[in-house]
């Protein structure tokens, strides 16, 4: 009798392989793909780390758009986590946590940016 079930239980942590067959298109990537969470967990929270440091240094330059950076980089953070545990499909998963991850940079450089440019207008 032979037996054609899987030798393992539970879910699978196998990448299939690309439907288009080219690795090298942004859709392919192995991050989009894998059901690990911790791929796009880590790198979003140094990143937050990183900016909410950056943030901290520019408060005595504009406080308030220190703290708006501040906010919502923290906003930014708890929806990245948030989605990487109520989330159930692997690719919907990584392309919302991707999404958010670069929508977290983009403000952060933009509000960072704004910072250094009130710096430098001249003062009333």
């Amino acid at each position: 009798m032979n037996d054609q079930r899987p030798a393992r239980q539970g879910r699978s942590t196998h990448v299939p392989p690309a439907q288009d067959g080219d690795p090298t298109r942004m859709r392919n990537q192995p991050a989009l793909r894998t059901p690990k969470r911790w791929i796009w967990i880590v790198p979003a929270l140094l990143l937050a780390a990183a900016a909410i440091t950056a943030f901290i240094l520019c408060m005595p330059i504009n406080l308030a758009l220190a703290w708006i950076g501040i906010a919502f980089v923290v906003a930014s953070s708890i929806a990245l986590v948030t989605t990487a545990f109520l989330v159930p499909n692997d690719r919907t998963r990584n392309l919302t946590m991707a999404g958010l991850m670069v929508i977290m940079a983009a403000m952060s450089l933009i509000l960072l940016l704004a910072i250094l440019w009130a710096a430098q207008l001249p003062r009333a």
